[in-house]
């Protein structure tokens, strides 16, 4: 049998999501794929912060072509590591709609990983980053989470 996780980190931006991510590559480091939407932005755009969400369709549509690509090699990337393949979207996955693209790409298995931190601490916790983003964005995109939450038990194989 052929397997892998696909892990969605949700959460609004400054919450720790790639905080964790960082900490969970040092632990198992083997087999762990991350795709980073902000990485990819920039790449694609040459832009790591989001000023146009119009891009976002793309950004994640390239997101699940990598991952969909890493899924489709499982068996391919088991017998090389000896490991089952671990993906990670780095993201800030608020919205429903994501989730279910996502989970559409046919991974054995979708966790959720949801730092459920307010607007404000999100602001505090952005104060020595480069990148920050509006105390306005930030509501909006809580806002978003915080209705779409009760959809991630049906989503979603496990919460971590």
């Amino acid at each position: 049998m052929d397997f892998s996780a696909l892990i969605l980190t949700i959460g609004i931006p400054g919450c720790g999501k790639t905080t964790w991510v960082n900490e969970y590559l040092k632990k198992y480091p083997n087999g762990t794929y991350v795709i980073s939407t902000d990485a990819i932005r920039l790449e694609l755009t040459g832009n790591e912060q989001c000023v146009d969400p119009s891009q976002n369709p793309m950004i994640h549509g390239e997101a699940r072509k990598r991952a969909k690509n890493i899924i489709d090699k499982r068996a391919e990337i088991f017998k090389k590591n000896g490991t089952w393949p671990v993906i990670i979207i780095d993201s800030t996955n608020v919205d429903v709609e994501e989730w279910i693209a996502y989970k559409q790409l046919g991974a054995s298995m979708m966790m959720a990983k949801v730092f459920d931190v307010e607007p404000e601490e999100a602001m505090k916790r952005m104060e020595n980053r480069e990148r920050k983003v509006g105390l306005e964005i930030l509501e909006w995109k809580w806002k978003t989470l915080q209705e779409n939450k009760h959809a991630i038990p049906k989503l979603f194989n496990m919460e971590m």
